[in-house]
């Protein structure tokens, strides 16, 4: 009976071993195999010059193997083509709480943003701001900011734009921008990442534009404000700690890139979010001056 129980024993240690070696080899040590769409930016593109791309590069020059790509579309289906395939072992850049993956501490902290030019003339400095009546709204349709221009019954004055789109013929992000440059759309209410890099792209600078934060808050806007992390394969918690430790080593070079690509980023406090003096949600509650 003893015999019995500790070859049993053997057994059940060695299928353990078996099994945390087969989630340990599902990640390639001799190269940063990272998953990226094509054609994002600014967060990555084929060419390399993507924020993801960069961190992708760092990363793999802290672990000593060569970065290689797997690129593919961010549609429907991404992560399961991709990650869930194994045709890589990290995605650089994910939502906090994905359900598909396990996700990593988050890196950055972004959110959705009024903006608009500083010499057009507008005041706007809140979202219930009497003037965004009198003015003409770009905004994705399905986006967050809809529930802020629905509180504030402002669906009237909105341009809208699609929310799916083919990058081949056109890019939402970009025309939204070109459409505020030509005086098509008085102000945007966009992801702050995606309009910060079309300003630049088409030639301004942070002194050309207002930008406003939306961070989530409880006047019932819904959610404004996101955090980005790595993303792994559930399951590969080593490979998830080591990455882990990878952000918390080298987070001050993560913000020296994302701030070479012009990423407007909130105060990164994983965990919760703790109200300062001078926070952006109690700025947006009360009203405040634009955001320089």
């Amino acid at each position: 009976m003893k015999k019995s129980l500790v070859i049993l024993l053997l057994l059940l240690i060695g299928f353990s071993v078996q099994s945390r070696e087969t989630a340990i080899e599902a990640v390639d040590t001799n190269h940063l195999r990272v998953c990226a769409d094509p054609a994002n930016m600014p967060f990555s593109n084929k060419e390399g010059k993507g924020y993801e791309n960069d961190i992708a590069k760092l990363l793999g020059a802290k672990l000593n193997i060569p970065v290689v790509y797997d690129y593919f579309p961010q549609v429907i289906g991404y992560v399961r083509e991709t990650l869930n395939k194994k045709k890589c072992d990290i995605l650089i850049g994910i939502t906090a709480g994905n359900d598909l993956i396990l996700n990593t501490i988050p890196y950055m902290r972004w959110s959705y943003v009024m903006v608009y030019f500083k010499d057009s003339g507008i005041e706007v400095d809140r979202p219930n701001h009497p003037q965004l009546a009198e003015l003409t709204i770009g905004m994705q349709a399905g986006t967050p900011p809809n529930f802020i221009i629905q509180k504030n019954n402002l669906m009237g004055r909105v341009r809208p734009y699609n929310l799916t789109f083919d990058p081949r013929k056109a890019i939402i992000g970009e025309s939204i921008i070109e459409d505020m440059i030509d005086g098509l759309i008085d102000i945007a209410f966009m992801s702050g990442p995606i309009a910060s890099h079309f300003l630049h792209k088409k030639g301004y600078t942070k002194d050309d534009f207002v930008f406003i934060p939306l961070e989530t808050t409880d006047q019932g806007w819904g959610k404004m404000d996101y955090y980005t992390t790595m993303g792994v394969r559930d399951g590969e918690t080593d490979w998830k700690k080591k990455l882990n430790k990878f952000i918390k080593e080298n987070q001050k070079e993560i913000d020296a890139i994302l701030k070479k690509h012009n990423i407007p980023i909130l105060t990164l406090k994983p965990g919760k979010r703790k109200k300062s003096k001078d926070s952006t949600t109690k700025a947006l509650i009360r009203g405040r001056a634009p955001v320089k």
